[in-house]
């Protein structure tokens, strides 16, 4: 088992670079039906926006929380569950980074896996840590500037044999040049749509501020936004909301708006039946 782990580990780094060609193959009737079954089967992964990371916010944030005098962030959703796990698995660094020899984001900031399948990941990729570790490692990827992706990712488990998919819960850390979810325009859109908003985040444009400078459209890995007649126009059937265009924008044009004061409790919701972090 451990030497296919290692085997899988070097296929994906030399094929990394060839990950969009192979995401059209899905869009092909019958490949892409064996393809979904194989490694999405099952799939249901969130993505977190990019947060201010100090009281001098970075972005305009316009959040409704009535009756709340705190602030309810994004990475609650990802801290909620490693609080919870009773196991915690942290690679050595991210594969996907590694193999695009990223030279703009940490390397060894790597993926975190929680649930009893964690049991079953080979250690030369990583090991187990405390849950003290596994949220101080959360900050360090939060002031790298990487987005939080999580929920069941069927494709984890079957590149580290680390089964079943319902037993492993991947928290991913995300950069907008190497992510394995950059193949998302390519994909077919019955599992393109398995990477999803969280529930009640959206984003839009000051058109008065907006001076249609691109920076935002380039740096949507989703491709979500155009800039038509001198103005971004964000596509919300294909925004994930990672909120990356609020922070680059140099106008501050963008607005990352979470309307659903109960946007926590929902996205909890809909992870915990994906994934029982508590099990032994």
């Amino acid at each position: 088992m451990g030497r296919r782990t290692m085997l899988n580990v070097r296929l994906i780094r030399k094929g990394f670079r060839y990950r969009s060609g192979l995401a059209r193959l899905t869009r092909v009737p019958l490949i892409g039906k064996l393809m979904d079954r194989v490694f999405f089967d099952g799939d249901d992964i969130y993505v977190l926006p990019k947060e201010p990371l100090s009281k001098t916010t970075e972005i305009f944030v316009d959040l409704v929380v009535p009756g709340r005098d705190d602030t309810v962030l994004p990475s609650e959703v990802v801290r909620h569950f490693v609080e919870r796990s009773r196991y915690h698995f942290l690679m050595n660094g991210c594969i996907c980074r590694t193999s695009a020899h990223c030279q703009d984001y940490p390397r060894e900031l790597g993926c975190l896996f929680l649930g009893k399948a964690t049991l079953k990941i080979d250690p030369r990729l990583g090991h187990m840590v405390s849950k003290e570790e596994a949220l101080a490692h959360l900050d360090r990827c939060e002031e790298a500037g990487l987005v939080h992706l999580i929920g069941r990712n069927k494709i984890d488990s079957v590149w580290m044999s680390a089964g079943p998919k319902e037993d492993l819960m991947t928290i991913c850390n995300c950069c907008p040049c190497c992510c394995l979810w950059k193949m998302l325009p390519q994909l077919a859109r019955g599992i393109s749509g398995k990477l999803k908003r969280l529930p009640g985040v959206s984003l839009s444009v000051d058109a008065e501020k907006c001076t249609g400078c691109g920076l935002c459209s380039e740096g949507c890995y989703v491709g979500a936004i155009d800039i038509v007649e001198g103005e971004a126009v964000i596509d919300q059937n294909l925004c994930k909301g990672c909120a990356r265009c609020a922070h680059t924008c140099p106008e501050r044009a963008i607005t990352l708006h979470m309307e659903d004061a109960d946007f926590l409790m929902h996205a909890v919701q809909r992870l915990e039946p994906l994934v029982d972090v508590t099990k032994e």
